[in-house]
């Protein structure tokens, strides 16, 4: 009965649909995108082919090493000292991770750009009712023109933000798309960067400022000229986002003041409390190098080094970090957890994206600049962690990857 019920059932449309839903719903609602997850998952499980799970996974060395990486994770609990009831999240949070096999083994390289698409959409319905707040047209969750981030924490849509940017800006160097379609592209390319600097996230910012010069590299390789005309599109953008937006002023006035004081030894600001963190982490590393402290147990460790405050922090700095759950790195999160075989497992997945076999040139460039950008804002933020930004770092590599296997299957 089971059997021939599951027989009638279309499980690739199934697959296909709830990615798009997937690719929708990541910029918009974290417990959608969730839930949707943990459907494609069991999804998977019902379907119960877990051969070609298995020959997708040795397929790909980005796989392989990020189930070495999870694996490694769970691992770790064995020398935490954090109980399970509270080791929990953590645990639930990296099982999410093997929705990346899952989606690279039920899609078709015809399905990745169209997800690419669905995402844009996502993200300009997110831009619309972000615009609608930095006007005053409505608030949420108490916040309007003060905080135009609708769905998740602003270091988190700047992400978001400086990612679609440059989808878009990779779409407009390319040749095979229309005038008219390079018209709409550059409308939302405009309006998205716009966003993005009337925002609070200077990461974002830095990462897309990166991503540009990277991305005019990829189409124009290294020359002097293609150099020079990066920074003079990065200077543009950011001398026009100076002159038209108070918000980008005043955090760029802060991050100069913040320069300053950790140079005169002051720590209390947002990025002297990251340079404490790495101070802080600095000796944990010493007394844990090889395999970390475990999964959950980074701040009670940090706590412990905290005592009697030895580095003469300010009060307000050990205020923050005694509300904090994690370091503001993910490289130094990843080293603090599983020492350098944490640090070497994550490195390498990073180098596996970089190198995916990718034949289409539009998605082999956007694979290297997504890397780009994740590099770059993961030295402010543990970005791995973050559940928004985590899911989108979820959805992108598993797209990758099914592009890089070059899956020959029928089209829908």
């Amino acid at each position: 009965m089971i059997k021939q019920l599951l027989s009638q059932l279309n499980f690739k449309n199934i697959f296909y649909n709830l990615s798009l839903l997937l690719a929708f719903m990541t910029p918009l609602s974290w417990k959608i995108s969730r839930l949707i997850i943990i459907l494609l998952i069991v999804t998977k499980i019902v379907q119960f082919d877990f051969s070609k799970l298995f020959q997708t996974i040795r397929q790909s060395k980005f796989l392989i090493v990020l189930l070495l990486f999870l694996t490694y994770q769970f691992l770790t609990l064995l020398w935490t000292e954090t109980p399970y009831q509270e080791s929990h999240i953590f645990i639930r949070s990296y099982l999410l991770w093997f929705i990346v096999p899952v989606l690279v083994s039920v899609l078709d390289i015809s399905m990745v750009k169209k997800l690419i698409t669905s995402f844009l959409f996502g993200m300009a319905v997110s831009e619309m009712i972000a615009y609608g707040m930095y006007f005053g047209f409505w608030t949420i969750h108490g916040h309007g023109s003060d905080y135009p981030s609708p769905f998740m924490h602003h270091t988190s849509y700047s992400i978001f933000m400086a990612f679609t940017a440059i989808i878009l800006l990779n779409r407009l160097y390319a040749s095979y798309y229309t005038l008219k379609e390079k018209i709409i592209m550059g409308i939302f390319f405009t309006t998205v960067t716009g966003n993005l600097f009337i925002s609070q996230g200077r990461i974002g910012q830095l990462a897309f400022a990166v991503a540009i010069l990277a991305t005019t590299l990829l189409h124009f390789k290294l020359r002097i000229k293609t150099f020079v005309s990066s920074l003079v599109i990065i200077a543009a953008i950011f001398f026009t986002a100076y002159q038209v937006s108070p918000m980008f002023q005043q955090r760029l006035q802060m991050a100069t003041q913040n320069v300053n004081q950790i140079k005169e030894g002051d720590l209390n600001s947002s990025w002297g409390i990251r340079v404490a963190y790495l101070i802080l982490g600095e000796d944990i590393i010493k007394d844990n190098l090889l395999f970390g402290v475990g999964l959950e147990d980074t701040k009670k460790e940090g706590m412990q080094y905290l005592k009697n405050n030895p580095y003469h922090f300010p009060q307000d700095v050990i205020n923050f970090m005694h509300c904090s759950y994690h370091f503001h790195n993910q490289f130094l999160m990843t080293t603090l957890q599983g020492g350098l075989v944490g640090l070497f497992l994550l490195l390498a997945l990073f180098y596996y994206l970089f190198t995916l076999p990718i034949k289409d040139p539009e998605l082999k460039r956007l694979s290297i600049l997504f890397g780009v950008i994740f590099l770059v804002s993961s030295i402010s933020d543990p970005f791995l962690m973050y559940e928004q930004t985590r899911a989108l770092f979820l959805l992108f590599s598993s797209l990758f990857v099914a592009a890089s296997l070059q899956k020959k299957e029928e089209t829908l």
